[in-house]
């Protein structure tokens, strides 16, 4: 087959962070911290029909998603590293009605349904006639769903709609997800007195069998993990774990390497671990939220978090320099431009003092992916109603909207890369390509990813798709969208892959795997 030398063409980057070698990947979406590859890449021209991925190694046994998150692995030096909140479950004798017992009874919010929607939908579900059947009622309750939800609700809640009507009176009923949600924060002392709970509320008998069924004899306990793995040989070199508070699938942290130093936000604290020995230098207290999947900005010898507040720690020390609770949101992380803290928040997007904390300006945004910067422009994707994606002219004392564009997804989460003067945004149900100066949209093209950030090497984009289930690669032209191929890897679809050289590093749902791109 043949292979490409593909000289990477490094765009106006963030900020010089003190981090490793730039053919490393040190930190949340690489060098740079935007999701560009540095350095040289091998790559093949494209993946065929049939390609396969060449495994390096495999470390088996790390835990995802309500388990162990969804953070993504950084290189440095030759090694590999992985912070994990990682769960296990033990017996209890109490019994508690939390989030993971209504995730597996089929709960959904429905906020965003009109109540008299959602009464409709309830008595249309309990009437539903005999003959439908298979594909005809499949085909009814998508036409009902068309009919009475918006476009944005039918993205969100669509599928969920549709299977309440496939299961018709056996669904669980909307008033009795109420009921349990009013139990959510009670510990119950043991099995009896849950079940006494359960059958006092006038559930329907078979409801109160699957309700009771559904609680585990188990709590969840957790420890913080930072694993570090030789890039070479997958063969672990030290493990950091000490007890921790189990924060749940939202611990999605991605560690930062500088200086020696790796810097792990986990269940309570942000660590300061010594990259060579695995020993612990520091700890801080996270006193924003436990758990955040924001993922730490090393610069100027601070390291900033968002924590449902900015806060800048000490990079020696761990000490708390001070934080800013105007900026709230625990699931983006910060970026750096020109002696500013970049930050998405809950509705705006910030410019913060990296010295003082202080607000130097704030400008509409918000959401869960990470801004991207190249030159003086941030490409902010955002949850604003209209404003999906928003490109902003930058200085120091304010932000300047070029342009703007709105557009319905499924997951609006996904961090866009920015390359020789385009923009991609591959997340969710879409691959979309845009001017970066103009937001004229060069291509905009039907896919199956997901919340997963894409990277960049060379002229190609690499992409999750089928919910992790395949690397795909797309030409980075935006005159034509020619999509290379794709390769099965299996990954972890929340997770974002890091690329050195030709090894390709990912997580899956219970290992970390490096593959060689062949």
């Amino acid at each position: 087959m043949k292979h490409t030398i593909l000289p990477v063409l490094a765009a106006a980057t963030l900020v010089s962070l003190p981090v490793s070698a730039s053919a490393d990947w040190p930190q949340w979406r690489g060098p740079d911290r935007n999701g560009v590859v540095s350095g040289e890449v091998l790559l093949p021209e494209e993946f065929p029909e049939g390609y396969e991925v060449e495994k390096i190694w495999e470390f088996a046994g790390v835990p995802s998603d309500h388990y162990g998150g969804h953070g993504s692995v950084s290189i440095a030096a030759g090694r590999v590293f992985l912070s994990v909140v990682w769960h296990r479950d033990e017996p209890t004798e109490s019994r508690r009605i939390d989030g993971d017992v209504m995730s597996a009874l089929g709960y959904r919010g429905t906020n965003s349904i009109p109540e008299e929607i959602v009464a409709e939908m309830e008595q249309e579900r309990m009437n539903l006639p005999r003959r439908l059947r298979g594909k005809e009622l499949d085909e009814y309750a998508e036409k009902w769903v068309e009919e009475h939800l918006d476009e944005k609700t039918q993205l969100s809640l669509g599928s969920w709609v549709v299977s309440r009507f496939r299961k018709g009176k056996a669904a669980i009923p909307i008033e009795v997800y109420g009921k349990l949600l009013e139990a959510r924060n009670t510990t119950f002392p043991g099995q009896a007195e849950m079940e006494e709970w359960v059958r006092a509320q006038g559930f329907d008998p078979a409801i109160e069998e699957e309700v009771i069924a559904a609680v585990p004899n188990t709590e969840k306990v957790a420890n913080d993990v930072i694993l570090c793995l030789d890039s070479a040989t997958g063969e672990e070199v030290w493990r950091f774990e000490v007890p921790g508070y189990p924060s749940g699938r939202s611990s999605s942290s991605t560690p930062a390497i500088a200086e020696g130093k790796v810097y792990a936000a986990l269940s309570e604290h942000l660590y300061c671990i010594d990259a060579g020995s695995g020993s612990e230098i520091w700890r801080s207290p996270l006193e924003g939220r436990r758990g955040p999947a924001s993922s730490p900005l090393v610069a100027e010898g601070r390291v900033f978090l968002q924590e449902n507040r900015l806060t800048a720690f000490d990079a020696e020390t761990g000490e708390v320099l001070w934080f800013n609770k105007e900026v709230q949101r625990s699931n983006p992380s910060p970026a750096w431009w020109n002696g500013l803290v970049l930050c998405n928040g809950s509705k705006d997007f910030f410019a913060i003092d990296p010295e003082s904390g202080e607000t130097r300006w704030k400008v509409p945004g918000g959401g869960d992916a990470t801004p991207v910067v190249s030159g003086d422009v941030a490409i902010v994707h955002s949850r604003l109603e209209g404003k999906n994606l928003v490109a902003y002219r930058l200085s120091p004392t304010g932000a300047e909207e070029m342009w703007s564009l709105d557009y319905l997804a499924r997951r609006y989460d996904s961090s866009p890369v920015v390359h020789e003067g385009s923009v991609y945004h591959l997340g969710s149900n879409r691959h979309l390509c845009l001017d970066l100066e103009t937001g004229e949209p060069r291509w905009d093209m039907p896919a199956q990813s997901s919340i997963s950030s894409p990277i960049v090497a060379g002229d190609r984009l690499l992409v999750y798709e089928n919910r992790g289930g395949f690397l795909g690669m797309i030409q980075a032209d935006p005159e034509d969208y020619s999509h290379r191929g794709r390769a099965k890897v299996g990954a972890l679809y929340c997770a974002s892959p890091a690329l050195v050289g030709d090894r390709l590093f990912l997580r899956t749902k219970d290992s970390v795997i490096c593959y060689r791109l062949p």
